[in-house]
């Protein structure tokens, strides 16, 4: 009889909501049970998440590397499919960077150290899929949380001073704002520090909370540098009016932050106006590059030598070296029309899964839509009919009325996470094709950008730039081996047109 081979089983959901959809862990296991029955293997270990996978450093998918880590004879994971297993990068490096197999049952797809070239591109493109339509969803998010902030409202939970009269409206909280007053008349003179402040306001008798009396210094900057209580909304570096009451005004506000001058130390900071400035590290101590413009027009970089003296502090290197070599990494990256072939068929492989994800989560909202309706209605009845009072109807039925809102705003969330998500799979074989192109054309910024999504550990020793290659741009950089064919793809993943 053969040995089986010693296996854990992962299963994962991203809600309770989901969990009671069609995504659900029972099922989950269940799959992973059986294909693992079929296939004499034995399970060691079963590991359930209930958390997103967009984030790194989910419960017990750590606790699952770690047993994998530490164990000799068990080097198998069982998952229903890609995206149960990882949305985010930094789970599929520190996966990728252990010997395992991967066994994606749903996909019928298997991962190890010996498989072929091709099939790790191709599974670095579908992380790389997964984790687009979660970043399209953060925008989505994104767009909402501004569009709340444009029209006044904070976004969040209101500042120390305030409290919430609902979903949106923020009110002044009589008990706490009289300290946040008090902070802002003392500071604004200029003649206090934020730890006289802090003693200030304690002998004074202002009590910041129970738990804690006296203030702390981090609090206290927080409070004072906050544009909302002088009448401001800040999201995402952007200012707009907001609709509630300023505790303060705006030259009282403006007098705290020249206080904050006198107060602090000047801090070194470091200019970002340079393409590499931040970016590039000194390979011999670590300190990053500094930028500076020499005879009016020409930029070279040297170490900051922030830990002490550093052999290349003085040595200048001159931009257009750094930049050539950045380009001879970007040129490393292309894709064969063979290639291009196996990521068209992956993409609508990944469309399909992400549009049943979508589906899943918009039918579970409009239930809780429908039912949040229902409930509105019966709740006005009950009213009618004198069955509960004016003060319960109201209560409720704002609660009820503010839930309604957020999960239709939920819904477009997901409806135009979809949409931007399928743009952008569309644009997808385009960049990768033309990234040397887009690089030369970009600004700054842009150029930035493009580098941080591509590369990593970028160092200077000499006039040499080292780096490595993000996944999954490695794959994209060695190519696959040329003197083998790329497996058929089967007739349910032929590219058409």
């Amino acid at each position: 009889m053969n040995k089986s081979t010693k296996v854990v089983i992962y299963a994962r959901v991203s809600s309770k909501e989901q969990e009671k959809e069609g995504y659900s862990i029972p099922a989950q296991l269940e799959l992973l049970r059986n294909y693992a029955h079929k296939n004499n293997m034995q399970i060691i270990k079963e590991y359930e998440d209930v958390e997103t996978a967009k984030c790194a450093g989910r419960t017990n998918f750590t606790q699952m590397v770690k047993f994998l880590k530490a164990s000799r004879d068990c080097h198998t994971i069982l998952v229903e499919k890609t995206d149960r297993l990882y949305r985010n990068l930094p789970d599929y490096v520190t996966i990728d960077s252990l010997p395992l197999a991967l066994h994606f049952v749903k996909e019928g797809s298997i991962i190890s150290p010996d498989s072929h070239s091709s099939e790790k591109f191709m599974h670095g493109i579908k992380v790389l899929m997964a984790r687009q339509y979660i970043q399209n969803l953060g925008e989505e998010v994104t767009k909402g949380l501004t569009q709340k902030a444009k029209e006044g409202y904070v976004t969040g939970k209101p500042p120390y001073g305030y409290k919430k009269l609902d979903k949106k409206v923020s009110i002044i909280d009589e008990e706490k704002s009289p300290f946040v007053v008090r902070a802002f008349e003392l500071y604004s003179q200029g003649t206090l520090s934020l730890a006289k402040l802090a003693c200030q306001l304690y002998e004074e008798g202002f009590v910041y909370k129970e738990t804690q009396p006296k203030v702390y210094k981090s609090q206290l900057e927080k409070i004072l540098k906050c544009h909302f209580y002088y009448g401001m909304i800040k999201f995402k570096d952007c200012l707009y009016n907001g609709v509630h009451e300023p505790l303060i005004s705006k030259e009282t506000f403006d007098l705290a932050q020249l206080a904050f001058r006198k107060d602090n130390k000047p801090k070194h900071i470091v200019s970002k106006n340079f393409l590499f400035t931040g970016m590039v590290k000194c390979a011999k101590c670590g300190c990053n590059l500094s930028g500076e413009i020499k005879k009016g027009k020409y930029i070279y970089y040297s170490c900051t030598g922030g830990k002490g003296e550093c052999e290349q502090q003085h040595i200048y290197i001159k931009e257009e070296i750094i930049e050539n070599q950045i380009l001879e990494a970007l040129s490393n990256i292309t894709i064969t029309k063979e290639q291009g072939e196996w990521i068209k068929a992956v993409l609508k492989e990944s469309l399909k899964d992400e549009h049943d994800f979508t589906i899943q989560q918009i039918n579970s909202l409009r239930g809780r839509q429908d039912k949040l309706r229902d409930r509105i209605d019966n709740l006005y009845i009950d009213k009618l009919d004198g069955k509960i009072s004016e003060e319960y109807w109201l209560a409720k039925h704002n609660q009820w009325s503010n839930e309604l809102n957020i999960v239709q705003e939920n819904v477009k969330t997901y409806e135009n996470a979809n949409i931007s998500f399928m743009e952008d799979c569309e644009k997808i074989l385009k960049i990768c094709n033309e990234i040397k192109s887009l690089y030369i054309i970009g600004d700054n910024s842009e150029k930035r950008e493009l580098l941080n999504y591509v590369l990593q550990n970028l160092t200077l020793e000499g006039e040499k730039l080292c780096y490595t290659y993000k996944k999954p741009f490695d794959i994209f950089a060695k190519g696959l081996n040329r003197n083998k064919k790329l497996p058929r793809l089967d007739s349910n993943q032929q590219p058409t047109g």
